[in-house]
């Protein structure tokens, strides 16, 4: 399931304008929700989309599946993303709801969702306990 933490449109700052490649004028949705497992935390998402991308994105949506209504209600088609994980200390959100301690380790996934145009529809950062979630990388090299 997922809990809604905050949903709001507001005015990007620099990185996030960069990354989503928009103007710091352009709206943009700032979403924060709990994803939760057999009622546990399991990943705190901080989510920034243009809004002009995803109208109609509501609260009822977030509850359920982001990627199902752009899919299955606007049409979208992503061509891909781009990640960078890594290793933080936890911060007040983490603590507050994914239960952390202080030395706890939080795994951070941060990305970049693009469109078949090129467009970056998502800016994301994952963070997720450390006892819950892993990745798998595989490398396939072409010839």
């Amino acid at each position: 399931t997922s809990q809604v933490i905050e949903f709001s449109v507001e005015f990007p700052k620099e990185e996030i304008a960069e990354r989503l490649q928009v103007k710091v004028t352009t709206p943009i949705y700032k979403i924060i929700r709990l994803r939760l497992i057999d009622d546990k935390p399991y990943v705190l998402e901080h989510t920034y989309m243009p809004c002009d991308l995803a109208p109609g994105l509501n609260e009822e949506v977030l509850k359920k599946s982001v990627y199902g209504f752009l899919l299955d209600q606007l049409g979208l088609k992503f061509a891909g993303s781009y990640r960078h994980i890594t290793a933080e200390k936890p911060d007040t959100y983490d603590k507050d709801y994914l239960d952390c301690d202080e030395c706890d380790p939080i795994l951070q996934v941060e990305q970049v969702v693009y469109l078949e145009n090129g467009r970056p529809i998502e800016y994301s950062r994952s963070r997720n306990r450390f006892d819950t979630r892993g990745y798998s990388l595989l490398d396939v090299k072409n010839n």
